[in-house]
């Protein structure tokens, strides 16, 4: 038995195929969360080794092995052809391994290490596909020193549209103060500076806007430590909403009992450190409560769309306390992947998503051209009257010029400001009074 692929899958593998024959030696595969990468990935092994090929598939996490076996199984593959490893066992048996006539490497926006490099210098000779949703890394360097070509999939929009993936709602509070958090020598902002940040970097009452706008749904959340999920978990569990822990560290054993309880529907809430982003197998849900602040747009588009699985019907729930909407953008944002290296940013560089702004009438995250919210149907004044901060409002309102950068306005310092109307947003973002 093998796989049904949607016609934009084909459409992918066709092209993959098509880039190799044409005598590209690496192509980079691009697809959204939620798309179906593995199936895509599962179909090309399938059509290699079904004409005498071998197949070397690695990953950088363990946990995503079994679930790609999983999927290479249940499409026919023959897994005698097949090398299925994690990137660092594969590096460590240079040589010992089955010759290999594919390479294919999943989340591929790792594959600047040097540990993946190993690998691609010892099979030089051998034609590579990778898989991303997001080729994208905090350092700015682009792909292109271990992938000649790249196919683009559909948009998230379009797969929306086309009822692939959820529509959804977002919300998100006021903007935050990120002057301290600092990162570490990943990029990424350090546990510890956002412990120190804490009060001042996730917004509003976890449980209760659970309560206000996805009670009774499953929901899984994002935070920045294990000691914050499990106080999490213990939050929710304190109010009569029954909620897990589960982090790397989890026995395998607990974590399958967890997952299937959270199928089975007797669990409410998983609360997690990053465990459930990266292709990680997780029973589908539509609600997503982000406490994680991150600088990784690659993170960002993980854990925000997981709740995005196309169900009939199913409207998905993001609730962002951190505001990293602010840096990326929504969901749906059109994004331009390259090849290339980014360049860098000045300091009031643009970030990687449009303008957006806060319904004031439901909080919802919104383009910020919109005249009417399509979550309530509020209608925008076209005076700006309806953008002064409203002290008793859960969810701050973003104002319409207000344009996304990595440095947005509450990042900035008075003395950079170069007219009135910055010092105005400086305010605003701050949320200092008026005057």
């Amino acid at each position: 038995m093998t796989y049904t692929l949607h016609p934009y899958q084909q459409k992918l593998v066709s092209q993959a195929r098509q880039k190799l024959a044409q005598g590209s030696k690496s192509v980079l595969l691009v697809s959204p969360a939620g798309s179906g990468k593995s199936i895509v990935i599962a179909e090309i092994a399938r059509l290699a080794t079904e004409k005498g090929g071998h197949v070397m598939f690695t990953v950088h996490r363990k946990e995503l092995i079994e679930q790609i076996t999983n999927t290479f199984i249940k499409d026919g593959v023959d897994l005698s052809r097949c090398t299925i490893m994690t990137v660092g066992r594969i590096a460590h048996r240079l040589g010992k391994l089955p010759q290999p006539t594919l390479i294919i490497t999943d989340e591929t926006h790792h594959s600047l290490a040097k540990t993946y490099r190993k690998i691609y210098d010892f099979y030089s000779d051998v034609p590579r596909l990778g898989f991303s949703a997001s080729p994208w890394r905090l350092s700015g360097q682009g792909l292109g020193d271990v992938y000649d070509t790249m196919v683009e999939g559909p948009s998230v929009r379009w797969l929306i549209d086309n009822h692939y993936l959820a529509p959804y709602e977002y919300y998100a509070p006021t903007l935050i103060d990120v002057q301290k958090l600092k990162k570490s020598s990943t990029g990424d902002y350090s546990s510890k500076s956002i412990d120190d940040a804490n009060n001042k970097v996730i917004f509003g009452d976890v449980v209760k806007h659970y309560k206000k706008l996805a009670s009774g749904r499953q929901a899984i959340v994002y935070a920045h430590s294990v000691e914050e999920s499990q106080r999490v978990a213990e939050t929710f569990n304190a109010a009569g909403i029954t909620a897990r822990h589960v982090d790397s560290k989890t026995p395998a054993g607990d974590r399958a009992k967890t997952m299937a309880a959270f199928k089975a529907g007797a669990i409410k809430i998983i609360s997690n450190v990053d465990l459930i982003s990266e292709g990680f197998d997780v029973p589908d849900c539509g609600v997503i409560i982000m406490l994680r602040p991150t600088a990784s747009l690659v993170l960002d588009i993980q854990q925000s769309m997981r709740g995005m699985r196309y169900e009939s019907g199913k409207r998905a729930v993001i609730i962002d306390h951190v505001a990293n909407v602010y840096r990326f953008g929504l969901p749906d944002a059109e994004r331009e992947w390259s090849l290339a290296d980014r360049p860098k940013k000045s300091k009031q560089g643009k970030s990687d998503g449009p303008p957006i702004k806060s319904c004031p009438q439901c909080y919802g995250m919104v383009p910020a051209q919109a005249r009417q919210c399509p979550l309530c149907g509020y209608a925008f004044k076209a005076d700006g009257s309806d953008l002064e901060v409203d002290p008793n409002a859960e969810l701050t309102k973003l104002t319409p010029e207000f344009h996304m950068t990595v440095d947005y306005p509450v990042r900035m310092q008075p003395k950079d400001a170069k007219s009135i109307e910055d010092l105005k947003l400086i305010a605003h973002a701050r949320g200092y009074k008026n005057g």
